[in-house]
This record gives structure tokens, C-alpha cells and sequence, in this order.
């Protein structure tokens, strides 16, 4: 596989990401466009990457923040995906500046596109396929699940995943059940999945190995994830009877 740091503007700002090719183009299955924690870029995301890269995926990590804000600690991490959890358009412009750079790839068929997010970026997909992007599924990975306008959900195209932690303490109860009628109003091809012993964090390798306030990383759990994931990327995009 082929791994570099690509380059793009929005609004006069530098995003670094980094894209991923498969070594044999011709099979080449689809992309993904990633999006990382509030923490920015991690090598915490680099495994989850290669892994989708092995199975046919061109993806593109892609750059929320822009070059240089970078955070230092949680605390400036927590400020930096404030300021787009309070503007929502705002959001919605930056990951469509990323799933265009995609879509812009000569590789990359713009009809077999994923996007793909961990908490912060759970939202932040979740806000692109809300925004009606052409996206063949979205995926939200202990994603924040709220939005300020529930309505935008009826413009979702692709199919949705969600995969949850039920001991999460970011993402509560109130918040999933919310996302679920959600869904249900907007009738989305939507499928969630609660993992009673999850808490937030799971496939994030960085964080303690143990319960800890309800964010922990288990290998466990980030196994399974990406079994679901697999499964997800890889079926038909049209099931008859999924509203039955």
C-alpha cells in the first residue's frame, strides 16, 4: 500500500490529511473517508486505516482541524471540536471539502464512497450524510449522534451503521434513543448496534485497557467492530425488504 501526506484548502485553511492506495488498483472496491477523534489525527488511527486499505479501500484520513491546531492536551481538543459541534454548517463545508478530494481522485468511483468517524467524528459524518452527500454509507463509531435539526436526516442517501457503547458516558442513553427515532422518522436504512460492556473509546489503542470513567480501549470490542464494518462495506447496497 501507498501512504502520503496530501495538502487542501478551505476558507484560506491548510488541512493535512493522509491518503492510503491499495498496492493493485484494479482492485480497488471503493473509499473511505475517515474522520479522527477530538484529538485530532493519531496514529491511533493508522492500524484502522491499513486495515480498510487491505481490503480494497482507497481511504483519505481526513484533516478537521487544519495545519498547526494540532491540540495539546483534551482540554484545547474539546474547545477545537466545540467550535464545529456550535456550527454545524461550519462542519458540514470542511467534510465536504474532504469527501470532494476524494470523490476528485482518478482511482476512486464517486458512487462507491463511505465516510467513516470515531466520537467527534461520528458526528461529524453523521453531519455529511445529513447534509444529502453522496455517500454509499456512513459510519458512526461512538460517534456523538445529536444534531441541532433532526429534519436533515431526510436527506440521508446511503445506508447508515452505528455502533455503540452502552456503559458510554459521552454519549448517553437519552442521546441514542433520540438518534433512533431519528432515524426511524426520516426512514433510513439505519442499523445500531449496542455493546452492553463498551463504554466510549473502544477502538482507540491509546487509551487504559480498563474501565476507566467509561472511556477504555478493549481489543475485544474493536475486534468486533470491525467484523460489523466489513460486513457493512461490503454488501449490497439496495437490500429488498430492509423496511419490512
Amino acid at each position: 500500500m501507498e501512504k502520503k501526506q496530501v495538502r487542501y484548502e478551505h476558507n484560506e485553511v491548510t488541512l493535512e490529511g493522509f491518503l492510503y492506495m491499495p498496492s493493485v488498483l484494479e482492485d480497488i472496491r471503493g473509499a473511505v473517508l475517515m474522520v479522527h477523534e477530538f484529538t485530532g489525527i493519531g496514529e491511533y488511527l493508522f492500524p484502522h486505516a491499513e486495515r480498510l486499505v487491505e481490503w480494497g479501500y482507497v481511504v483519505l484520513l481526513h484533516d478537521m482541524y487544519g495545519k498547526g491546531n494540532t491540540p495539546g492536551n483534551r482540554e484545547q481538543a474539546s474547545e477545537l471540536a466545540r467550535s464545529f459541534k456550535e456550527d454545524r454548517p461550519l462542519m458540514r463545508e470542511r467534510m465536504r471539502v474532504g469527501l470532494k478530494y476524494l470523490s476528485d481522485l482518478g482511482e476512486v468511483d464517486e458512487q462507491n464512497i463511505f465516510a467513516l468517524g470515531f466520537s467527534f467524528g461520528g458526528c461529524c459524518v453523521l453531519e455529511l450524510a445529513r447534509s444529502g452527500a453522496a455517500l454509499k454509507g456512513t459510519v458512526s463509531i461512538y460517534g456523538n449522534l445529536c444534531t441541532p435539526d433532526p429534519s436533515l436526516a431526510g436527506n440521508i442517501e446511503g445506508r447508515v451503521l452505528a455502533l455503540h457503547g452502552a456503559r458510554d458516558p459521552v454519549v448517553e442513553q437519552k442521546e441514542l434513543n433520540d438518534f433512533v427515532e431519528e432515524m426511524k422518522k426520516a426512514n433510513v436504512n439505519c442499523r445500531i448496534k449496542v455493546f452492553t460492556g463498551a463504554g466510549h473509546g473502544f477502538c482507540n489503542n491509546t487509551l487504559p485497557r480498563e474501565p476507566h470513567e467509561g472511556i477504555f480501549y478493549s481489543a475485544y470490542f474493536d475486534s468486533l467492530t470491525w467484523q460489523d464494518v466489513r460486513g457493512f462495506l461490503e454488501e449490497e447496497e439496495y437490500l429488498k425488504g430492509w423496511k419490512a
